[in-house]
């Protein structure tokens, strides 16, 4: 398998010894499910990211007040057996964008004591069995992202030409030329971060929304010095329910990478925000 390892700065990051290093504790991992209209897929992606048997797993699902009931079936869920305690629900009166979604799941997590969090879409594009690949690097790396632009990652074969061009486009070629972060799949949103990466991030230096917040999150952290580490997926299209993603969002995504660049391109190691009780 092939991994590209990414530092910032073209810096060496010296870490001390068991640093990051996961593999005599259990700490608490908990994925966040950002949902809207999702009721056909919660159930078995709950059972599915729940068989993988990972220790002191929990999931968050953050619902933006689905029509379609999302938000019920997750409550009901949260509150059966054996998911007690293991699932939450966060209810958002209303959709207000991915962005905003994700940054209430990162809050809520970090109060309630995660210490690596996992990002994922809740309609199998993203697949749980990834999950453990995405833990195993955690132990030496501060943030892991499932790629399918690195060696060994892929598209659904049925992405017609169009797509599939746009997004490569975006991924290999644009993002990387006006950021200049080696990343190769920006705006990817199967992602895992440590915990002091989300404080060190300061969440309320991200302004985007919609699916440019991936590329600001991962350009800041890169900026930041954070450790990055690409791991290849495959990436299909979802079976059950309707895409989010369009023609005219992904333009609108990439006109926003500018201001992305000018808003944080003095960003240093420096200027990580510290937290008393996160201090290393």
């Amino acid at each position: 398998m092939i991994l590209a390892e990414i530092t910032s700065h073209g810096e060496t990051l010296e870490r001390n010894q068991g640093e990051n290093d996961m593999s005599t504790e259990f700490p608490k991992v908990t994925v966040i499910l950002p949902t809207y209209n999702e009721r056909e897929n919660i159930p078995e992606l709950v059972d599915a990211l729940f068989r993988l048997d990972i220790r002191n797993f929990h999931l968050l699902i953050v619902d933006d007040n689905s029509p379609d009931g999302t938000g019920e079936i997750a409550e009901q869920i949260a509150q059966s057996e054996p998911y007690r305690g293991k699932v939450n629900v966060l209810h958002r009166p209303q959709k207000q964008g991915l962005g905003p979604a994700y940054i209430a799941g990162y809050k809520r997590a970090l109060a309630h004591d995660a210490q690596l969090i996992i990002q994922m879409d809740a309609d199998f594009s993203h697949q749980p069995k990834y999950i453990p690949q995405l833990l195993e690097q955690a132990q030496t790396h501060d943030v892991v992202l499932g790629s399918r632009y690195v060696a060994g990652g892929s598209v659904d074969e049925r992405w017609g030409p169009i797509r599939k061009l746009l997004s490569w486009w975006a991924n290999r070629l644009y993002t990387p030329s006006i950021l200049g972060i080696p990343v190769r799949d920006s705006t990817g949103g199967f992602r895992l971060f440590h915990r002091k990466c989300l404080i060190g991030l300061d969440l309320d230096r991200i302004k985007a929304n919609g699916y440019v917040f991936q590329v600001e999150v991962i350009y800041v952290m890169y900026k930041l010095g954070y450790r990055i580490k690409e791991i290849p997926i495959h990436f299909p299209d979802r079976e059950r329910g309707v895409s989010k993603m369009s023609p005219s969002i992904a333009a609108e995504a990439a006109l926003r990478v500018l201001q992305i660049m000018f808003r944080h391109r003095d960003l240093s190691p420096i200027q990580r925000h510290m937290a008393p009780q996160d201090t290393e």
